[in-house]
């Protein structure tokens, strides 16, 4: 993987360089998705160039970098290292779908010829176990450490506490994946009679609901105290300023996984991913009695209704995996 053209950032790039912008060209796919192979490609092109990914720009990805790192051998020498470094069957399926999509696109433009797409394609990727990646389940108490220590710290910005409080409460009381809580609006908090509803953008553009606890409903409407402008298409949960000052431009996925990070070493931790949340509050509800078909309806996976049967499923509100699970937490 020598012999690589160097690659310099876009704005020292040679003016007559060839760019292309992946973020139109994804335009068509799930938010999940584009989510997902955003990363994946970023990650693949600054491991196979030996370059940070943080000075890749999609919008303007130079386009002989792109080709040059098309090969079946750069593909099995990735997906290899990904499975040694412990991820599972389905992130790394995933990651070799984001390349080919990558070289489909090349071959659509006629950087590279079809072919080299197919052969990308047929890459098998290295046997790994199937499912998530094993993880940490954290128990009631480290869970409770973790948000007591958030609550409490001492800090010269207590817009930036209030929030950070609000996400991880939301996490572990619900198991929402990094990019739903990114991707969560003041207009997603909706009721249904007494109960305090929040409607995740999930996976495949699906919508679930999801019933707040009352300690999570209670951290959001804290935290709202802090927001600008909490209603409507405003992100839920925004950028915070070091000075304080809360604006209304959404968070990413990556600063949810930092906030993870904070607030396990806060807490004495070992190191935690947002995922290891989703999957403590999995563990936690069915130890607490819940069955695991309200347990699939809190975690929106593959098997839940779409958007018109969600509407007309009966959620059980008075049992939510939510409220039961949050209860433990809230003892």
């Amino acid at each position: 993987m020598t012999d690589l053209i160097p690659y310099t950032p876009s704005n020292a790039a040679p003016p007559d360089l060839e760019h292309v912008n992946l973020l139109v060209a994804m335009a068509g796919l799930s938010v999940h998705t584009q989510r997902a192979y955003q990363r994946w490609i970023k990650r693949y092109l600054a491991e196979i160039h030996g370059i940070v990914a943080e000075t890749l720009d999609l919008r303007v990805l130079p386009i002989a970098l792109a080709v040059e790192s098309l090969a079946t051998a750069n593909l099995k020498a990735w997906l290899g290292r990904l499975k040694a470094s412990g991820l599972g069957k389905q992130s790394i399926m995933q990651a070799k779908a984001a390349v080919v999509w990558l070289a489909q696109l090349m071959a659509d433009m006629e950087r590279i010829e079809y072919a080299v797409a197919s052969g990308l394609s047929r890459v098998k990727a290295p046997r790994a176990e199937s499912g998530q990646r094993s993880g940490t389940w954290l128990s009631p108490d480290e869970i409770r450490a973790m948000l007591n220590k958030l609550r409490h710290t001492a800090t010269r910005n207590p817009a930036l506490r209030v929030r950070n409080v609000a996400i991880i409460t939301l996490m572990v009381t619900c198991g929402l994946r990094r990019d739903e809580v990114a991707a969560a609006l003041w207009s997603d908090l909706t009721r249904q009679g007494r109960n305090q509803i929040l409607k995740v953008h999930g996976k495949g553009e699906k919508m679930r609901p999801i019933k707040l606890p009352e300690m999570t409903f209670n951290a959001i409407e804290q935290w709202r105290a802090h927001h600008p402008r909490p209603e409507g298409d405003n992100p839920l949960f925004s950028r915070v300023w070091a000075n304080g000052t809360v604006t209304t431009s959404s968070i990413t996925d990556r600063a949810v996984w930092n906030v993870v990070q904070q607030a396990a070493r806060a807490a004495g931790l070992p190191r935690i991913s947002p995922h290891d949340l989703r999957r403590s509050f999995a563990r936690g509800a069915y130890e607490a009695g819940v069955s695991f078909e309200l347990i699939r309806q809190s975690l929106g996976h593959s098997s839940i209704a779409t958007t018109e049967r969600y509407v007309n499923s009966a959620l059980e509100l008075d049992r939510a995996a939510t409220d039961i699970w949050a209860n433990v937490l809230d003892e």
